[in-house]
């Protein structure tokens, strides 16, 4: 493996709303790459992110100043991003429930506000009282999608999806879109009202599970298509943000971010499970001996699946390795960037017309308080 370059997609080094975490990538039929995150925020918890793009035309080496594609009442956060063509595209997005970071969070957000500037963060307390009584919108807690024709010049209105995961839905070969995610308004269910009234069309035993999706509208309507078996020995409360890919076959690769259970390798890794007959059933998840998490899923020109991650134990770092036979056995782990603490990750990945590869994540620049977005170009 050859890394190429090493640089910034953003970075922000004054202010208090410096952390830019969770980004996603894809790029166009004329090479052009477009990044999303969740920016501008005061820490890993605030109300305050923002939904921003930047674009890069020469390869990942350069990215213009950030674009912002979405700014709610709401914390807009964990952007993925998918490209269908034609300068089609569509990004994913969820808010947590605005009561949330006045009650079980506030201490959290508070504490995770820059510690140099007290006045920010006492300005921060008195927003936290009066976030509820802001706007009605702000009662629009979900995972949402918005599509653009336009190569990401406008934006559609957002478009309410059962599911969330970081990277978002994947273009098949058919056309079909197919979105592998956790189920919202189970995961949310304490602090939705309607369902805390008895409203809830949930049923208990899907609450929190892994589900797949599929869209032939280029995703203004879906429908579910089957949930994921958990891994022996995990509970929905282990495993998390998922993401898939189509092989040239046909078969289907799905990832899982595993957590919390003696069942996951290290206690932060992930499983594997496969589908031959479109997503309509899966094998039984299969763990790995590799150590971070979430995963994405990249096929590459040659066939294979370059699966990105983050380390969050000591190496820290992103990292990266290659499966040739739909991510049942894998290579040895590649290393994209290092560094000296754990708050990092959320790789993706694309390839580019020359072979190389372009990943961007979130990590601490150099000596940084808070997190950037940054990339790694390679060649394997």
């Amino acid at each position: 493996m050859e890394i190429i370059k090493r640089g910034i997609v953003h970075r922000k080094t004054e202010g208090p709303c410096r952390y830019q975490a969770w980004p996603s990538l894809c790029v166009d039929e004329n090479g052009v790459l477009y990044a999303v995150w969740s920016g501008n925020r005061s820490s890993h918890v605030c109300p305050f992110g923002k939904t921003l793009m930047s674009v890069s035309r020469d390869g990942g080496e350069k990215w213009c100043p950030p674009i912002i594609v979405n700014d709610t009442w709401l914390d807009d956060r964990d952007a993925g991003i998918t490209y269908l063509g034609d300068g089609k595209m569509l990004i994913s997005y969820f808010h947590h429930p605005k009561d949330i970071y006045r009650t079980d969070w506030r201490s959290w957000v508070l504490d995770g506000a820059d510690g140099g500037d007290p006045m920010f963060r006492e300005m921060l307390d008195g927003y936290l009282r009066a976030y509820v009584h802001f706007s009605p919108e702000m009662d629009s807690a979900g995972s949402f999608i918005k599509r653009s024709d336009d190569y990401g010049l406008s934006w559609s209105e957002p478009i309410k999806v059962p599911i969330s995961a970081p990277h978002g839905p994947v273009k098949t070969k058919s056309g079909r879109l197919i979105f592998i995610g956790k189920d919202f308004p189970g995961v949310m269910h304490r602090y939705n009202a309607k369902l805390a009234a008895g409203e809830d069309p949930i049923p208990p035993e899907d609450r929190g599970q892994i589900f797949l999706y599929e869209s032939f509208d280029d995703g203004e309507s879906w429908e579910k298509l089957s949930r994921l078996p958990l891994p022996e020995g995990t509970a929905e409360g282990n495993i998390h943000e998922p993401h898939i890919v189509e092989l040239p076959n046909g078969e289907l690769v799905a990832a899982l971010r595993g957590q919390n259970s003696p069942a996951v390798y290290r206690n932060f890794s992930m499983f594997f499970l496969n589908s031959t007959d479109g997503g309509r059933s899966w094998s039984t998840p299969r763990s790995c001996e590799i150590s971070g998490s979430p995963p994405h899923l990249l096929l590459t020109s040659d066939g294979s699946v370059i699966v990105t991650y983050g380390r969050r134990e000591e190496p820290f770092g992103i990292r990266a390795v290659v499966s040739r036979d739909g991510c049942r056995t894998f290579s040895e782990e590649m290393i994209l960037s290092s560094t000296w603490i754990g708050d990092l990750g959320y790789p993706a990945t694309v390839e580019l017309g020359d072979g190389s590869f372009v990943s961007v994540y979130y990590q601490r620049y150099e000596n940084d308080a808070r997190t950037s977005i940054l990339y790694t170009k390679w060649k394997l």
